[in-house]
């Protein structure tokens, strides 16, 4: 079995239901049995985008959209929508999106731009 450390943007547990940032592991077995589908992506430097969540699929309901950062990195930021805390993710991070509630976060793409594979997976991951 190999682990693999997620870094999980999901709701906070209070009626704001900010976006924050949880460490967790998963195997890898877990990320094969709940693949829907798998993309590469190649995300130009600089490009950001406002507040957003990481919606529930039309289709499956309860996703986890996972990205796995290959070359360059990109910036979460989450917490107060008037005070946004950012975390930078370089290359080998893995990080997960759940946060359908709330305000949700923001994100920006590094001054170098990002080659990622995006995963879209049946679930949430545990947190």
């Amino acid at each position: 079995m190999s682990e693999i450390k997620v870094s999980v943007v999901c709701c906070e547990d209070s009626a704001a239901k900010r976006s924050q940032i949880v460490e967790t592991t998963v195997d890898a077995s877990w990320l094969s049995d709940r693949l829907i589908e798998s993309a590469e992506q190649e995300v130009a430097a600089d490009e950001a985008r406002g507040l957003h969540n990481g919606a529930l699929h039309p289709e499956h309901g309860a996703v986890t959209y996972l990205q796995e950062v290959k070359e360059g990195g990109f910036s979460v930021l989450v917490g107060d929508p008037e005070n946004l805390q950012e975390t930078f993710f370089g290359v080998g991070s893995f990080v997960a999106f759940i946060d359908t509630e709330g305000p949700g976060h923001a994100s920006k793409v590094g001054p170098e731009g990002v080659k990622r594979t995006f995963r879209l997976l049946k679930g949430h991951v545990d947190v």
